[in-house]
């Protein structure tokens, strides 16, 4: 009698240990780390084609290049060389955009998707204010960062005709 519920303790306790280990294992492995960052950018090719369906609709394609500043608790990419690749569909100004966005440093790469929405309003001098917001996901790591998965959000504005800054959070992890 004595043995056996030796044996029905012995079981439930290895029972829960193993449970405690293969749940914690997962989320040891897959720790998201908070992250976030400042682009400064300036557009360096673009394309735009007028549709002419209705007044001030237009494609634009083009390519941004510039420096990301990691402004998060953990470091992230500071000071890496950022290639942004956008494509908008815009009616006088709003619509929505998607692209990619390569931040290259040393041995690492991160590539990420990203789409979103762009917003035109006019200031009191009657000059153009360009808003953007979206989201974007790691598609592509290389280096330190070879199976990087993640996601995030992002703001921005044009400061002027060819550069902007975009503000970023997200987090991300290694598979």
């Amino acid at each position: 009698m004595q043995i056996r519920n030796y044996n029905k303790s012995l079981i439930l306790f290895t029972s829960i240990a193993l449970i405690c280990v293969f749940a914690v294992m997962p989320s040891m492995a897959q720790e998201k780390i908070k992250i976030a960052g400042k682009l400064t950018n300036t557009v360096s090719e673009s394309y735009m084609i007028n549709i002419a369906d209705m007044e001030d609709h237009a494609l634009n394609i083009s390519k941004s290049e510039g420096i990301n500043v990691s402004t998060g608790e953990k470091s992230f990419m500071d000071s890496s060389s950022v290639v942004n690749y956008n494509s908008s569909d815009l009616i006088k100004g709003n619509g929505m955009h998607h692209g990619y966005i390569m931040l290259s440093k040393e041995d690492a790469t991160v590539i990420a998707k990203w789409k979103g929405k762009v917003t035109t309003t006019t200031s009191s001098d009657n000059k153009p204010i360009i808003t953007f917001e979206g989201t974007f996901t790691y598609t592509k790591g290389t280096g330190p960062f070879e199976k990087i998965q993640g996601n995030g959000t992002y703001k921005g504005m044009y400061i002027s005709e060819k550069e902007y800054i975009t503000e970023w959070e997200g987090e991300y992890f290694i598979e």
